[in-house]
């Protein structure tokens, strides 16, 4: 059962999860943000900084997924941006309500990430581009 296809079958059950977003130091540094699930980490990265203030957008895009083991590992290897040092930039839980599988409300208890935002997949655009957008002030 797919990741989406989960979430879409508890559509009215919030899902609690932990999260960590690593600071990506490779060529092209980034952020990842990595959700766990099943025993995975989910992954989309970002090229700047999470959104922090309420109407900030992020474009994210979803990349392959990992062992939850790799959470500790201090080095990424990802395809799109290979090999490169990460950091926590934050982490901690967060509460996922689906709309639909491809509309999701998510609310974040981190450190630096706070209060609920929406991933939400880009219908027009081929490939797994989400974006990443906060809405509450």
């Amino acid at each position: 059962m797919s990741y989406l296809s989960a979430w879409s079958k508890r559509l009215i059950e919030p899902v609690i999860t932990r999260f960590v977003i690593h600071h990506h130091k490779t060529a092209r540094p980034h952020y990842d943000l990595r959700i766990l699930q099943d025993g995975r980490l989910r992954s989309w990265s970002m090229l700047r900084q999470p959104p922090r203030q309420g109407g900030e957008k992020r474009l994210a895009v979803e990349r392959e997924s990992f062992p939850v083991e790799a959470v500790s590992s201090p080095v990424f290897e990802e395809e799109a941006f290979g090999r490169g040092r990460v950091f926590i930039w934050d982490e901690g839980e967060m509460e996922i309500r689906p709309e639909t599988p491809a509309d999701l409300r998510v609310h974040f208890a981190g450190l630096k990430l706070t209060g609920t935002y929406r991933l939400r997949r880009m219908r027009w655009y081929p490939g797994n581009r989400w974006i990443l957008s906060r809405i509450d002030p």
